[in-house]
């Protein structure tokens, strides 16, 4: 007796969905990496040119940053909402986030020479311990811990709005003990937010997402690294303030 081609389509459903990639750890691994490598190609040319840059045309360095942040905002929020275009979002964010960063550098540099390596060292070892303490399972993501972050998540974003309008009309150099130990809190915080990123790898892993959600996934790795870096260069910035005060 002849099949009927529904009757066939429904057995042959299973390898039919079987043939599609699913993500895979190694995955979000190496598009965390290469994510990693193009903001560090941007930071190092922006390093290696800003001095050149700034002499010549200023103003025009400072509207391609602006720009720059405004559409590495903007590709974050898009990465993280669509999957299907989380590969170009991602690489968007990262060439962005290189400019910012080699900005950002260079100025910490010239302050607090080797502040570059000891953070890039610093967040290594951060995140290392926090890989170490999820795998291991004392790091558990639940409800709570997912309430926490989001509560911190608020308070972060209040704090950074506050200090951002407050500092048009503050000297924070008299508060440099305060924003110290601000500082070490939003850095705790950065860390903490690596478990809601390994629990999602792992949760992207585990329900056989397609190879799409590792980039959203390395997308959300890139942010909480580059949040961490950026914590610790600013945080150096003020203990050498505070040393020379």
């Amino acid at each position: 007796m002849k099949q009927s081609p529904l009757f066939s389509n429904i057995q042959t459903g299973e390898a039919y969905y079987d043939e599609v990639e699913r993500a895979t750890y190694k995955g979000i691994t190496i598009k965390t990496f290469i994510l990693l490598a193009i903001t560090t190609i941007v930071a190092a040319m922006v390093v290696l040119n800003l001095p050149a840059i700034l002499n010549n045309n200023p103003t025009m360095f400072t509207v391609t940053l602006v720009i720059a942040s405004i559409v590495g905002f903007i590709s974050v929020m898009v990465g993280r909402i669509s999957e299907r275009n989380a590969k170009y979002a991602s690489v968007i964010y990262s060439a962005c986030e290189g400019l910012f960063l080699g900005t950002l550098t260079l100025m910490v540099e010239l302050v607090a020479p080797g502040a570059a390596t000891i953070a890039v060292f610093s967040t290594l070892i951060i995140f290392a311990v926090m890989l170490t303490l999820f795998s291991t399972g004392i790091l558990r993501v639940g409800t709570k811990f997912r309430r926490f972050c989001f509560t911190f998540t608020l308070g972060a974003i209040a704090l950074t709005l506050f200090m951002s309008i407050a500092s048009l009309f503050i000297n924070f150099n008299a508060y440099l003990n305060i924003l110290i130990g601000l500082e070490v809190g939003l850095l705790i915080y950065g860390a903490i937010t690596l478990g809601l990123n390994f629990a999602e790898a792992q949760s992207v892993v585990e329900r056989g997402a397609s190879k799409d959600a590792e980039w959203s996934v390395s997308l959300g790795l890139m942010v909480s690294i580059i949040y961490i870096y950026v914590e610790i260069l600013r945080l150096i910035y003020y203990l050498v303030l505070l040393r020379d005060n």
